[in-house]
């Protein structure tokens, strides 16, 4: 059966339908991101209920749309041309092909359901915009490369990779065993507390500049410059 035409259907729905998550893996995940935002599928990703190309493959084959493989990928300048590096880098869009004979772009989007966008690439461009599926970090890394951006930055001097080696070293710092045998249980577990508390902010940090990047306060280029300029005077 079709969804109502004016119904946009959910992400977790469409993921659940397909079989690549749970109810209760959803609900944990939406449980997350009423705490702390950002996006379910990256959450999903990072809470380790599916991977990227499991969650695109899904999506791909719930919405009948392609999915982006950038491995080999060849993009042609006629297309990058289609749309500036600030717009692609601000909503994480990319053009892939262009078809002059049909006046066709092809652009990759992490969320292909965000008709607005698709009809503002069509007014920009004044192309037919057919939207293939692509991966959220892979079309982050592309979009970088294809425009010569520069790295993107949290603006943490970390990534949370780097918390959890962090946390693996503190925990195997050796204290003599007799006296510290307790001691060392507390700290290891004050430590764990506040990397947990460092985490969160990191994240109410990465959803903050998100949204002023997207309702376009800053840019993410901007953003990049004051942290560069924050670790200089430091």
């Amino acid at each position: 059966m079709c969804p109502a035409p004016n119904r946009r259907i959910m992400l977790g729905e469409l993921l659940v339908k397909a079989g690549v998550v749970s109810e209760d893996q959803l609900k944990t995940a939406l449980t997350e991101q009423k705490k702390w935002g950002g996006r379910l599928g990256s959450l999903l990703v990072e809470m380790g209920f599916l991977n990227e190309k499991t969650l695109i493959k899904a999506l791909s084959r719930q919405l009948g749309l392609a999915r982006v493989d950038f491995d080999g990928l060849v993009l042609a300048d006629e297309a990058l041309k289609k749309l500036d590096a600030e717009f692609c880098d601000r909503h994480q869009v990319l053009p892939l092909s262009f078809d002059a004979e049909k006046n066709q772009l092809v652009v990759g989007m992490a969320d292909p359901r965000n008709l607005g966008l698709v009809d503002e690439i069509g007014f920009r461009t004044g192309c037919r915009v057919h939207v293939a599926i692509a991966g959220e970090k892979a079309l982050a890394q592309m979009i970088r490369l294809k425009y010569n951006l520069p790295e993107a930055d949290s603006g943490t001097g970390f990534s949370g990779e780097d918390l959890g080696r962090r946390t693996t070293s503190i925990e195997e710092i050796s204290l003599p065993k007799a006296a510290a045998a307790e001691q060392n249980h507390g700290l290891t577990e004050q430590v764990r507390t506040l990397l947990r508390m460092q985490q969160k902010q990191i994240q109410v940090m990465r959803v903050l500049v998100e949204l002023l990047v997207e309702k376009g306060y800053i840019t993410r280029k901007e953003y990049r410059d004051h942290v560069e300029r924050q670790g200089e005077s430091g």
